[in-house]
């Protein structure tokens, strides 16, 4: 059989869960299915090939995978030539579980097999074969063997499917090393691997070139890149200060830091360099040194807030964010404390707070029991939510009256509710019948501005001046400049 899929001119349909990195993936696999003729569809009734890009770092989010495989599973009578497929880090974990519990599904490929869908979706459409692509087993194999099979999937860009024209994602590593006990990514990302800064230098630029003004740096743990190109070591920083003279770019973002590399290096590039963004999001994970030791996340209480302390006096004003597991096994009453007495102390931007669910096949799972009861997993996330929110709306109130530059990213939530029910990137700006719509952007500390503007000023820079807030949104309006008088070439000169 040939290995070039064909010319298709059907319609796919796309569902992503999970991450930034799972984003990226769909953006990518999007692009390649494009290139064989394929257009992309909103209704899943549309599709004759249906992909779900999945996510297993908490149960809840392969729940919803499998009950949405579950509505599907009579579609086949009525559309015999229909490929259904899952991909991505519950493919990589489950593999054959998956046709066991669905054996309506036709593909089941791996984070490391990305390449290979468009292929393996007309070959399994030809002979209606069910189709297993996926990387090896940490467990099976060297770590040379296994980090082959993982195989970093960035060549083609889909504009449409990200979350604004002007904004993209930009892998420099997959995989992780750090190895938490609760955390399934090890297993379904493979060995950290760093991508070489030219390649990632290259695609920068042909995404500026395309339009776009902010880019994301991504990796399961970006702030432990390291790439050795001609004999020299290139770090994160070292990379940040190559993108940043790139032309056209405006703003730069990296995510998700771990605590234990963050370095001061890094912490002076985001000082000194005015693309970058004042912002960085450092998962402490939990306040109690015996639940982190638990956990093996490998720094104490301690050592993260020597890292706080740290950030605070090298970039005076860096907005952190951080995540919290509530409900780890063994977490006790006064170690959940601790985790608020943490948020209190450092007073996060915002926190993302999970409920602690097992994942087959990491260590916590294996040898801790789950042994905090749901209610109380819910109470603990609900206080430590509460906590955060009360924090975020008391600093964002202190912003009020201030002027911030923000890059504008197009309609708020509002308004695109109020014109359609497509998300953000399938939203053309044009549909919009508002002269002055509210729009959304971001300053430079990554905090959420809303405003009252020209569909004309998204992808720009504009000054805005706050005047109320919510817990997690500033409320702005358009600083204005007064023309005083105009130059000799007829170009207003502003105050």
């Amino acid at each position: 059989m040939s290995t070039t899929p064909s010319s298709h001119n059907g319609r796919l349909y796309i569902e992503t869960v999970g991450c930034q990195m799972n984003m990226l993936d769909s953006e990518l696999v999007v692009a390649a299915l494009r290139r064989q003729g394929y257009t992309l569809t909103g209704e899943i009734a549309d599709a004759d090939t249906i992909l779900f890009n999945t996510c297993s770092v908490r149960e809840h989010a392969e729940h919803k995978i499998y009950s949405a495989l579950g509505r599907l599973r009579h579609n086949r009578a009525r559309r015999p030539s229909q490929v259904i497929g899952v991909i991505g880090c519950m493919a990589q974990k489950d593999q054959q579980l998956i046709f066991q519990r669905a054996p309506h599904v036709d593909l089941v490929v791996g984070t490391g097999q990305l390449a290979q869908i468009p292929e393996l979706v007309e070959q399994s459409r030809v002979d209606r074969q069910q189709r297993l692509a996926v990387s090896l087993d940490r467990r099976d194999a060297t770590r040379q063997q296994v980090s082959d099979s993982f195989v970093s999937y960035d060549p083609l860009r889909d504009p449409e499917m990200r979350p604004s024209p002007f904004q993209a994602f930009v892998r420099i590593m997959i995989g992780c090393d750090k190895f938490c006990t609760y955390c399934v990514v090890p297993l379904t990302r493979g060995p950290e691997q760093s991508r070489p800064p030219q390649d990632i230098l290259h695609e920068a630029r042909r995404l500026a070139d395309e339009g776009v003004r902010e880019i994301t740096l991504l990796g399961q743990t970006v702030n432990s890149y390291r790439s050795v190109s001609d004999g020299r070591t290139w770090r994160l920083s070292d990379l940040l200060l190559a993108l940043h003279e790139i032309p056209g770019l405006q703003r730069l973002k990296f995510v998700t830091n771990f605590p234990r590399d963050m370095s001061d290096d890094l912490l002076q590039a985001v000082r000194d360099l005015p693309k970058v963004a004042r912002y960085l999001h450092v998962p402490a994970q939990s306040g109690c040194d015996t639940v982190l030791k638990r956990m093996k996340r490998g720094y104490t209480v301690g050592e993260y807030r020597e890292m706080m302390h740290r950030i605070n006096a090298t970039v005076p004003g860096c907005a952190v964010s951080s995540d919290f597991i509530v409900g780890f096994c063994g977490e006790s009453e006064e170690s959940f404390q601790k985790s608020i007495e943490l948020v209190r102390e450092f007073r996060f931007k915002n926190s993302f707070i999970f409920k602690y669910s097992p994942r087959p096949g990491t260590k916590a799972d294996d040898l801790l029991p789950d042994d905090i009861p749901e209610d109380v997993k819910r109470r603990r996330n609900n206080e430590l939510l509460a906590v955060q929110n009360e924090i975020s709306e008391e600093d964002n109130a202190r912003l009020i009256g201030s002027e911030f530059e923000i890059l504008v990213e197009g309609l708020s939530k509002s308004a695109r509710k109020q014109l359609t029910d497509e998300p953000a990137a399938a939203l053309p700006l044009a549909d919009s019948h508002d002269e002055h719509p509210q729009l959304v952007g971001r300053t430079r500390c990554d905090r959420i501005v809303v405003f009252d503007g020209n569909p004309r000023m998204v992808g720009n820079l504009v000054d805005v001046h706050v005047y109320d807030c919510t817990p997690t949104t500033l409320l702005g309006t358009i600083v204005t400049r007064e023309v005083l008088h105009t130059s000799t070439d007829g170009l207003p000169i502003l105050a």
